[in-house]
């Protein structure tokens, strides 16, 4: 076997989608490659594929599913053009599926139902993996959004880092944004306030309001002993949050679009975020710890000198 291809990262193509669950899966896959000393592809980056430097790897596949974009971003807005390019793409993820059904490696669909697919050189992964890993020579396509890696993503830290660092232009916003501020500020906290679809997602069970993710900051800085004159606060969102809930705070309002919102996040000394992939992504980028924003009381004894990465028992929408 030659090369690891992501196929799709999500059947349903919902909300599971978005960058920073995209890049869960895509490291994992990476991560797994490493191990194995193989290409790593990724066909179904086409939405986030111009925020990085990641090469195709396929000349038609760039011709047919990237190139496009870029020009057709300029025509239509995102929230229509995505959904039909989804629906192209799809047609390439179906010839697959018929013409390389024994090549494919399927992660399932429901996370309740079937849990994290581990790969290599994770422990638990299927005895089915093991299989098909060794009869089929030349790739194998990886169908599904919850291939995960715990492991791998530990052992090819510096290697992801790498591959998966931003562009040239990305970087300047985001040197520039936490350079202006680091300026003034001692330390610098990142705040990841998730809205949108967390107010039904679940009945609403992950959705944190404003007002209690300021309760949670105050917490913070007794708990972490921070002069509040010298700390910042960078707040990132998916909808709009009002400034003057964090009246007496140092707060940054970001109006950056994902990518640079999450490589913001990850430049700084930790992360209070919502439980979602999103802030744990940015906290893995940027090996700092990720405070989960929660309605119940924050168990501030299991945070207690966490200064770097950690699988947080908390945030229970990665799946780890």
């Amino acid at each position: 076997m030659k090369r690891a291809v992501i196929l799709q990262h999500a059947p349903s193509w919902g909300v599971q989608g978005q960058l920073a669950n995209q890049l869960w899966n895509y490291i994992s896959v990476f991560a797994y490659a490493r191990e194995r000393n193989i290409e790593c592809r990724n066909y179904s980056f086409f939405e986030y594929h111009h925020y990085f430097d990641i090469p195709v790897g396929n000349p038609l596949i760039e011709l047919f599913f990237f190139l496009p974009l870029a020009p057709l971003r300029r025509a239509l807005p995102e929230h229509v053009l995505i959904p039909l390019w989804r629906k192209w793409y799809k047609i390439f993820v179906l010839a697959v599926r018929f013409f390389k059904d024994r090549s494919l490696v399927s992660s399932g669909t429901s996370a309740d139902k079937d849990g994290p697919y581990y790969l290599p050189p994770s422990p638990n992964t299927p005895a089915a993996f093991d299989g098909k890993e060794k009869t089929i020579a030349h790739t194998l396509y990886f169908d599904g959004w919850l291939f995960r890696n715990p492991k791998g993503i530990v052992r090819y830290r510096e290697d992801i880092r790498t591959y998966f660092r931003p562009n040239a232009r990305t970087r300047r916003v985001v040197e520039t944004c936490v350079a202006e501020i680091r300026r003034n500020y001692s330390r610098l906290i990142g705040v990841h306030i998730r809205q949108g679809d967390y107010r039904t997602f679940k009945g609403g069970r992950y959705f944190v309001k404003a007002a209690r993710a300021r309760e949670i900051i105050d917490e913070y800085l007794r708990e972490e002993k921070l002069d509040p004159s010298k700390t910042a606060f960078i707040v990132t969102s998916d909808g709009h949050v009002e400034k003057k809930i964090f009246e007496g705070l140092n707060v940054f309002m970001s109006g950056n679009n994902a990518a640079e919102d999450l490589f913001i996040i990850a430049s700084c000394d930790a992360v209070l975020g919502s439980d979602s992939s999103f802030g744990n992504f940015a906290a893995y980028y940027g090996n700092i710890p990720h405070i989960v924003l929660s309605r119940l009381p924050i168990d501030w004894a299991y945070y207690k000198e966490k200064r770097d990465y950690f699988e947080n028992k908390y945030c229970t929408l990665v799946h780890f």
